[in-house]
């Protein structure tokens, strides 16, 4: 499969462990991107797609999920997000210093050779509360982010204790977004 698509009740850490959340499950051991829609969640249809962007290749095939969703989609806006935990959570930056982030940049030049309308925001914050209060702020309505495998590949089959925990960043996100959250896994061989 390309995308598994699953229903989510948005349990947190220990409750999707003793309620046997199968959602929780697929996500622990799938090398698939991965869309969940939380139970009390209702999107009519997708205007705002924002991509979360760091440095890292789950990251950057996030945003060639998105880029390759919204080619053929018109009328979406699509928001480029960088969190820099370094940075304070008040801090105001230029359009010309967001647009020159280092880790925006391959995103924006992606997005400008496929013709695809963008903006950017860079904030301050811890990362996975920044990125479920920018998703609530700017009213987005699918979230997209890289979730890479760390784990060695003799344990691949077995759940990941910290996402098992709820201590990941996608889980964290997960659990907390206000709109359905695309998980991008680059593992998938």
């Amino acid at each position: 499969a390309d995308l598994i698509l699953m229903g989510s009740r948005g349990l947190k850490r220990l409750q999707s462990i003793l309620a046997n959340s199968v959602s929780q499950y697929v996500f622990q051991l799938t090398n698939r991107p991965m869309l969940l829609v939380k139970d009390d969640i209702y999107v009519r249809t997708v205007k705002k797609v924002m991509v979360a962007i760091d440095k890292s290749d789950a990251a950057m095939y996030g945003l060639d999920l998105a880029l390759q969703m919204l080619r053929d989609y018109g009328g979406c806006e699509l928001l480029l997000l960088r969190v820099n935990p370094d940075l304070p959570g008040n801090l105001s930056l230029s359009q010309a210093e967001m647009d020159a982030n280092p880790a925006l940049a391959p995103a924006i030049q992606r997005a400008k050779q496929m013709g695809i309308a963008y903006k950017t925001l860079v904030v301050g914050g811890r990362p996975g509360a920044t990125i479920c209060n920018v998703a609530k702020d700017q009213n987005i309505d699918l979230l997209i982010l890289g979730s890479p495998d760390r784990r060695p590949s003799i344990a691949k089959s077995m759940p990941d204790l910290d996402r098992l925990l709820g201590t990941s960043l996608s889980d964290y996100v997960r659990v907390n977004a206000p709109c359905p959250v695309l998980l991008a896994r680059t593992d998938a061989s």
